[in-house]
């Protein structure tokens, strides 16, 4: 039975409160959700109803929470076939706060809330590239020089893991190359990475999020808690950190 916060605030969150929270920041599921005013809510009912906004997942992809502070500004037209990258229906998990990453890629909520595996939800390393994107990887190609860290995070987010390792192998950040050892499965090696780097948002968030999904429900909360009180709320990576926290204390 799902129960109000209001009544007593040191009962958990309810699962659509948790929803509301999350896709209030950057879709318009969450005015469905809200509008429902039902106590019960399975989380993929409102989940199929998120249709992620290209350019607020294009913003918090190159903000310079992501990129260290230096990053040239978003490009005025989105890089092509973007808005169809972040429109494919499968969703990610455990996904690093990294330049060329979107928060938004966390569309389905109910492995997170209903059932929390982290083996299962962290990546393995096999995935295949994905297929196409011809034109998105024509523009990796393009602007790999001039903005290699989100080039970088956009192959990875492809799985093109080899053009990002080569894309940052000059000037990538800690924070960018740990966040391909994530993505090809080694993810204990890019926590440890991730725990020596220089701290930043994103290095806060990503100790948090590799322990949550490495199963260290009890030590990501407080490094979640840090990177939420360092990034702005108006950015989607803070409601992302935000949900991680929840499901750190639900199912901690």
């Amino acid at each position: 039975m799902t129960r109000s916060t209001a009544s007593n605030p040191s009962a958990q969150p309810t699962i659509e409160s948790l929803m509301v929270r999350f896709l209030a920041n950057r879709s318009d599921a969450a005015t469905a959700a809200v509008e429902t005013g039902e106590s019960e809510v399975e989380p993929h009912e409102v989940a199929a109803g998120f249709r992620v906004d290209p350019r607020a997942a294009w913003l918090d992809a190159t903000a310079q929470l992501t990129t260290g502070g230096n990053a040239p500004p978003p490009a005025a037209q989105l890089p092509t076939e973007w808005a169809t990258l972040v429109a494919q229906p499968a969703a990610a998990f455990a996904v690093p706060m990294a330049a060329g990453h979107f928060p938004q890629r966390v569309k389905d909520l109910q492995p997170l809330l209903a059932k929390f595996d982290p083996a299962e939800l962290r990546p393995s390393g096999t995935q295949e590239p994905t297929p196409s994107f011809a034109g998105l990887r024509c523009w990796i190609a393009k602007n790999g020089s001039s903005n290699p860290a989100v080039a970088a995070g956009i192959a990875r987010t492809l799985g093109d893991f080899d053009t990002a390792d080569a894309l940052l192998s000059a000037i990538g950040t800690a924070n960018d190359r740990a966040a391909t050892l994530w993505a090809r499965g080694r993810c204990a090696d890019a926590l440890a990475a991730w725990d020596t780097a220089t701290e930043t948002p994103a290095v806060l968030f990503n100790r948090g999020m590799a322990r949550l999904f490495l199963g260290q429900l009890a030590d990501a909360k407080p490094a979640l808690q840090k990177a939420i009180d360092a990034i702005p709320e108006t950015s989607g990576w803070s409601a992302l950190a935000k949900l991680y926290l929840a499901v750190a204390e639900i199912h901690g």
